[in-house]
């Protein structure tokens, strides 16, 4: 192209026009607080700093999940990680115009910057598939724009003290205390992470990822992966601008610069691995991550033997590498070794046909107990048929926010009768389904996610079962569950209420709705009242945020089942009083982790007596507290071992980094 059309070109600066896929998010599914869609908009927050309900924000931070027993459960059986995949979480964008010459791709980070790991480019066919290619994996060279417009060069992600605060921050005074970061550091020695590079300081900032001469197509489609498992607290994030030349004068494409996710290995025949027994050698290649495995397999024939016996295909966990299961891998490779395949895992992957879905499920078959479908978004009724029909003995089913799927498309999945963990986060599953599934697995079930599940219908009756049935339940998450009036959360528990405020409730849904809920009611037997929770002596983790339980609700919960609790989250349950949090003090001695935010009952008083007594304690969020003063929680922060969170609405000025953590 000559100099003189160079010239005439312009670059386009594109907001995202909507947002195709995520993984989670803080808001509810009604609603534009905290939502995804957000970033769908010019910036509003930038340059200030600090939690707003106008940003992006995913549902988890830090690694305070990562340890609860409940999550445990789930990643215990996959022993073959991958150690370079570190996402948490991803979104994936779409623009209105096609970029032919991608420049840069700037995100604007409001609060708790520096967890992106990973950018893709998508390439579309002209049928609307879309192949994606990673172009950016942290901490390959990136730059930081400030406020000011200085921007600082980033060349191995290790950002050192002029990198993190700009020159009018004293780094000898305030923000040696934020050497800390976006990090606890006392409390993440302590607790399993995987990241290894330091997050970034606390100011807002545009993270600018380099794209010129690395997407050899026009495109776009720009996917972002997380990892905010060394966070301080919830990330946030305004918008994210995709810079590049929008029209096409048919100039050359730059050559390929897509990264390889291959890596290359230098093999020594001195060190003859086939001349190991053959145990020895298959515990070896155990040890391998997938990937390796199969590099090392092509090496020679009595290898391929050991790295190929379906035996190492016991449990294969396929999400690190999503934009490479295909169809055709899945028909070519998967049929022929996963004869054996115990645990599997097939989150984040994108457009598995039925076929081959429903011959990989009918080769595992009974054998299968764990299966993690998150995010999967090519899920339909169909395939739901296959895992009730082919996989009778499953025991973990993860369904996290597969929202492409219909309240009825889940009804095969309630003949299940061995099921230990249930995560349908953010699905449109309902009673019809939930009521005779818990039913069925009363005996078994142990961890259940119900979080922001919006279309339950009836989701007093589903948590009376669950707390009537299941004595074996170790974890509940009704985060953002609708209809859980007052009343009903008294009838859980067996406090006196009000029967005719049950019978208005079920008055006012549809006839149809009335007709099969009193027909799975009779199937079921569902108790009509509860007298008491005193058998449920395993509940550890119990999530109820952004609903709404009476005073007194979480005083009688505790003192009939508080003594194996480890997590309380009561985010922004506005009622929650004082003598419920005195009441966690003298009734919950092995809690771990417990959120307040917002709530404005509470006094400093409660929390101290709270703290003396949860010895255990490792993590407050006591944000939006307004009876809870900031040199308070100094102090606290001193005496005891506990985390303590504290967020505050965006700010602007050059104080910011003596703000709480």
């Amino acid at each position: 192209m000559s100099e003189s059309d160079e010239s005439d070109r312009s670059i386009t600066e594109q907001i995202p026009s909507n947002v195709l896929d995520f993984s989670s998010q803080y808001g509810s599914n009604r609603g534009r607080n905290y939502n995804m869609e957000n970033i769908c908009a010019p910036p509003e927050i930038y340059p200030q700093y600090g939690d707003s309900t106008h940003a992006l924000v995913f549902r988890t931070y830090g690694p305070w999940w990562l340890n609860m027993p409940s999550y445990k459960q789930t990643r215990k059986n996959f022993k073959r990680e991958q150690k370079t995949f570190t996402s948490r979480d991803f979104i994936d964008i779409r623009y209105s115009s096609l970029v032919y010459e991608c420049i840069s791709l700037s995100i604007y980070e409001t609060y708790n910057p520096g967890t992106l790991e990973v950018v893709y480019v998508g390439k579309e066919d002209d049928d609307g598939n879309i192949t994606w290619h990673r172009v950016w994996k942290f901490p390959e060279p990136f730059s930081i724009v400030l406020k000011d417009d200085q921007e600082i060069f980033i060349e191995n992600g290790l950002q050192q003290m002029h990198d993190l605060f700009p020159d009018h921050i004293n780094s000898a005074t305030a923000s040696l205390n934020s050497l800390h970061l976006n990090t606890d550091n006392e409390q993440i020695s302590k607790i399993f992470t995987r990241h290894t590079y330091p997050p970034a300081a606390r100011i807002p900032r545009i993270l600018k990822i380099p794209l010129k001469n690395k997407v050899p197509f026009p495109t776009r489609h720009i996917r972002l992966e997380f990892d905010h498992c060394t966070a301080n607290y919830y990330i946030e994030i305004d918008t994210i601008i995709l810079s590049g030349y929008t029209s096409n004068l048919n100039q050359t494409l730059p050559i390929e610069t897509i990264s390889k996710q291959e890596e290359t290995f230098e093999f020594n025949s001195e060190l003859n691995l086939t001349k190991l027994p053959f145990d020895i050698l298959f515990l070896i290649c155990s040890y391998l991550d997938l990937h390796s495995l199969i590099r090392l397999s092509s090496t020679c024939r009595q290898l391929r033997e050991q790295c190929l016996h379906p035996l190492q295909f016991s449990s294969v966990d396929l999400q690190p590498y999503w934009n490479t299961i295909t169809n055709n891998s899945i028909e070519n490779f998967f049929l022929n070794h996963c004869i054996q395949t115990r645990y599997l895992s097939l989150a984040w992957t994108k457009s598995i046909e039925l076929s081959p879905f429903n011959q990989l499920l009918n080769l595992c078959s009974t054998n299968l107990i764990q299966l993690n479908l998150a995010c999967c978004q090519y899920l339909k009724g169909e395939h739901i048929e296959v895992i009730a029909n082919y996989c009778s003995n499953i025991e973990i089913l993860n369904f996290e926010n597969c929202f492409g799927l219909a309240t009825e498309d889940f009804i095969p999945l309630k003949n299940l009768c061995h099921i230990r963990s249930l995560n349908v986060y953010r699905t449109s599953i309902d009673f019809k389904t939930l009521l005779p599934l818990i039913d069925n697995n009363k005996e078994h079930l142990e961890d259940i996610n119900l979080g922001n599940c919006q279309y339950l219908v009836d989701t007093i009756g589903i948590v009376k079962l669950l707390f009537a049935r299941c004595s074996n339940l170790r974890s509940l998450d009704l985060w953002r569950a609708k209809d859980l009036s007052h009343n009903a959360y008294l009838s859980i528990i067996g406090l006196p209420h009000d029967v005719y405020d049950e019978e208005t409730r079920l008055s006012e849904l549809s006839a149809d709705q009335q007709e099969e809920l009193a027909l799975v009611y009779s199937v079921v037997n569902l108790p009509v009242e509860i007298d008491s929770i005193t058998h449920m002596i395993y509940l550890s983790e119990i999530d109820i945020g952004w609903t709404d339980p009476p005073p007194g609700f979480i005083q009688s919960l505790v003192e009939q089942a508080g003594r194996s609790l480890i997590k309380i989250f009561l985010t922004a349950c506005r009622r929650i009083s004082n003598e419920d949090i005195v009441a966690i003090g003298d009734n919950c001695p092995k809690l771990r982790q417990l959120d307040l935010l917002g709530s404005n009952i509470i006094n400093e008083q409660a929390i101290e007596y709270m703290l003396k007594r949860c010895l255990h304690l490792e993590f407050i969020d006591i944000s939006f507290c307004g009876k809870i003063s900031d040199p308070t929680i100094e102090i606290w922060k001193k005496q005891y071992k506990s985390c303590f969170k504290r967020s505050y609405t965006p700010i602007d000025h050059s104080d910011i980094h003596e703000e709480l953590a």
